[in-house]
């Protein structure tokens, strides 16, 4: 039997967690305060977990922290917080402590939590989390860089707060987003993403927040909104940089207090969701422009993730190739094997400035175009196998665009298609938002109807 002990100076507490517990099947011993716990301990009494409140007189929960890691580390500390002192709770698990609930909770959250945290002090345990979500995500995980990432993702994934996701077009910020709503205390629940920068500003806030019928011109029934859709879930704000300050008002107050009014409603909504955010803008500096709430920003960096570029994890490269690669000729069963030598000094020689999204595509080409059991080098795209022949390979910049180069014997016509692939890849990647793209591309709006024009591209 898993021994638990429980420290709160509220006794109601003590006792209601104590008869939760005990119905689960765990040795419950309750506590009043943290130096009862204390001494309890150095009597030579040992426990499987600690369960603590976090404000307490005398010896509070960050103290009992700071003696566990000192003299018990093997034994996990969960602590208990109100709302208003989340930000402490962070730093807390920064300090150590295996996780923290917020009051008032959920038997269910509660329950979860306990046994996630005991199976995960099991030999061999955390480690097996991370393999089941390699599995099912593709986030291939070999460069210490991205291993970091994803264990401290696996840690935060039942706490509540906000996460905030940044890194590079491409780095799978959507696909670590998903990663941690399945880790998390309601997997069941729905993951909703928005893409901010796909919805045209006037539509966003009604997106998001729902509406009445006749609210507005073309509203004839009600509707939900996203928010609403992740009841008990995750709600996944991509680009969260791209909305409107109107916007970023009315997302703050139901970060600080889970209520909002639908538009044309006047009926307050209380939602329990948690909400994730990416980006690949500098925050920081556009809040010093005064294009982004500073508040807002606050409350959604509590816990920050940070992707690396493909170009600074090339351990994972091969093994992303051949995943990429398995996947793709299983969904269109074509009997490919592996990948040739050439093919593999050429992906790891390639600077990669799509990141995972244009590693994907181009093991996805490499499969169509294959004749045999081996992607070879005349499978890849010219910018690509470039970069194995001994010519420099990577990306350049012309007029402030990106494009592919595979060698500096290239041809116009060679660059000029090269080009017209990475323009359309990006229109086709924001669903042809032509600003969205362009914003993507680091360009303005104009040169990049220019260049479509030119290459006879299409986009809203």
């Amino acid at each position: 039997m898993k021994r638990i002990m429980v420290v709160d100076d509220e006794q109601n507490m003590c006792e209601a967690l104590r008869m939760l517990l005990e119905n689960q099947g765990y040795g419950v011993e309750v506590f009043t305060g943290g130096r009862q716990a204390i001494e309890h301990l150095e009597r030579g009494n040992g426990t499987d977990l600690v369960i603590s409140d976090l404000k307490m007189p005398g010896v509070d929960g960050m103290s009992l922290l700071a003696y566990l890691r000192d003299n018990y580390p093997e034994i996990p500390i969960v602590l208990i917080t109100a709302y208003g002192t989340i930000e402490s709770a962070v730093q807390a698990m920064k300090m150590g402590a295996e996780d923290f609930i917020t009051k008032p909770f959920e038997k269910e959250v509660i329950t979860h939590l306990v046994e996630r945290v005991l199976k995960s002090e099991e030999p061999g345990a955390g480690t097996r989390q991370l393999k089941e979500l390699v599995t099912e995500t593709g986030m291939v995980s070999q460069s210490d860089a991205m291993k970091r990432v994803l264990e401290t993702a696996s840690q935060v994934a039942t706490a509540p707060t906000p996460v905030l996701i940044t890194g590079e077009s491409g780095t799978g910020k959507g696909l670590l987003a998903e990663s941690i709503h399945k880790l998390g205390s309601a997997p069941d629940k729905p993951f909703v993403p928005i893409s901010c920068p796909a919805i045209p500003e006037t539509l966003l806030e009604s997106e998001l927040f729902g509406y009445r019928k006749g609210a507005f011109t073309g509203a004839n029934s009600d509707f939900k909104g996203k928010i609403r859709m992740s009841e008990g879930g995750t709600l996944f704000m991509d680009e969260i940089a791209e909305i409107p300050l109107g916007v970023q008002a009315k997302l703050l107050r139901l970060l600080e207090e889970k209520q909002f009014e639908p538009l044309g409603s006047t009926a307050t909504v209380t939602v329990h969701n948690r909400i994730i955010c990416a980006t690949n803008q500098n925050l920081e500096q556009l809040v010093r422009e005064g294009r982004f709430r500073e508040d807002l920003y606050y409350r959604i960096n509590t816990i920050a993730l940070e992707l690396p570029p493909l170009r600074e994890r090339t351990d994972d490269i091969l093994p992303l190739a051949e995943f990429f690669m398995s996947r793709s000729a299983e969904e269109m069963q074509k009997p490919v094997r592996g990948l040739s030598q050439e093919v593999k000094q050429a992906l790891q020689g390639y600077r990669w400035p799509g990141n995972i999204r244009e590693l994907r595509n181009v093991m996805e080409r490499a499969v169509v175009l294959t004749q045999g059991e081996w992607i070879r080098l005349g499978d890849l795209p010219a910018g690509v196998r470039g970069s194995s022949a001994g010519s420099p390979g990577g990306s350049v910049s012309l007029s402030h665009e990106r494009v592919l180069v595979g060698s500096a014997e290239a041809g116009e016509d060679k660059l000029d298609s090269m080009e017209r692939q990475m323009l359309q890849q990006a229109i086709d990647e924001h669903g042809g938002n032509v600003s969205a793209a362009a914003k993507a591309l680091g360009v303005s709006r104009g040169r990049l109807r220019y260049r479509m024009k030119k290459h006879g591209l299409a986009g809203e």
